[in-house]
């Protein structure tokens, strides 16, 4: 896979895999979206999946945050309640622009996923691929009018946002 991967996000893969290796309290490092799907080009966005030790989990997500901004030049991140995961940290590094999910989960949390990830890095392979065999892998039965509602509205905001960066760097409008 890493033939296909830009050299900016393959920079931060191994950024990303030196950190969580650096940390004790992290047990293994998993890629999911393009990454095992296909398609990468310079526009993808990189989606980790930290596991945790369980009994770690509460001071890492506490300073999930730090972990994010020690990666790099952190532009900005917020937390992905608006789709019902709030262990996912949504990061946008720069300057050259990189977008990067970072969902925080138990080991014991395993057992379920939405698609089947690559293993960056883990403190026991062997047993973590076990662990990864066994789970249910099952996408959420979210239907297209759950996602269409959403859709347009994160479309519009982003597009006012763009269009206010622009207007406030040129003063008009």
């Amino acid at each position: 896979m890493s033939s296909t991967i830009p050299a900016l996000h393959l920079k931060f893969i191994q950024k990303v895999r030196d950190e969580v290796a650096r940390d004790t309290r992290l047990v293994a490092l998993l890629a999911g979206g393009s990454y095992v799907h296909g398609g990468f080009d310079d526009h993808s966005d990189l989606d980790f999946v930290i596991v945790v030790q369980d009994e770690s989990y509460a001071e890492v997500m506490a300073s999930r945050l730090e972990f994010a901004g020690g990666l790099g030049d952190l532009l900005a991140a917020f937390t992905g309640e608006h789709v019902g995961e709030p262990r996912l940290l949504i990061c946008l590094y720069g300057p050259t622009l990189i977008h990067v999910d970072l969902k925080f989960v138990k080991s014991s949390d395993l057992s379920r996923l939405v698609e089947r990830p690559a293993v960056l890095f883990a403190r026991d392979r062997s047993q973590l691929e076990s662990v990864l065999e066994a789970a249910a892998v099952e996408w959420p039965n979210a239907s297209p009018q759950w996602f269409e509602q959403r859709a347009w509205i994160w479309l519009h905001y982003g597009a006012a946002k763009l269009r206010a960066a622009n207007c406030s760097r040129r003063l008009e409008c």
